[in-house]
């Protein structure tokens, strides 16, 4: 969606339990470009497509864009990406405890410091990267 970087995160809550388990710490990374790498096409709410994203998610667990890039011999249609920059950002790692139970209020309260310090970095630097008037929706 323009305008938009949304992220599913609030329900990924392995990757927290894991670094729990292993005392590994956490580092927020966030990569500007990726969605321009892309053409996605053009799927309003109500309309046939996105129903038909839907279903397919709530089958799968994941949505199934249409999307198209460039070609290889040319550049106006493929599957080949475009040829754009895609900039990384490495944050400040989160320190965890070693803890091989974690309950899950603590999972909980990880997860909630790892999305504020990835929306503090994607805020950060959203400027550097022509995307000032982006939101970063995590759901």
């Amino acid at each position: 969606m323009p305008g938009k970087c949304t992220l599913t995160l609030k329900k990924r809550k392995g990757f927290i339990r894991m670094a729990m388990k292993h005392g590994a710490d956490l580092v927020p990374v966030y990569s500007f470009g990726e969605n321009e790498m892309y053409t996605q096409i053009n799927n309003p709410p109500g309309s046939f497509i996105r129903k038909f994203q839907t279903k397919v998610q709530r089958f799968t667990g994941f949505a199934t864009p249409l999307f198209h890039g460039r070609g290889v011999f040319q550049y106006t249609f493929g599957i080949v990406p475009y040829r754009k920059p895609i900039h990384t950002i490495v944050g400040t790692p989160i320190p965890v405890e070693k803890n091989e139970n974690p309950t899950e209020e603590e999972v909980v309260a990880l997860q909630k410091k790892y999305i504020a310090e990835l929306t503090v970095l994607f805020d950060k630097y959203k400027g550097l990267y022509n995307m000032e008037d982006h939101e970063l929706d995590i759901q």
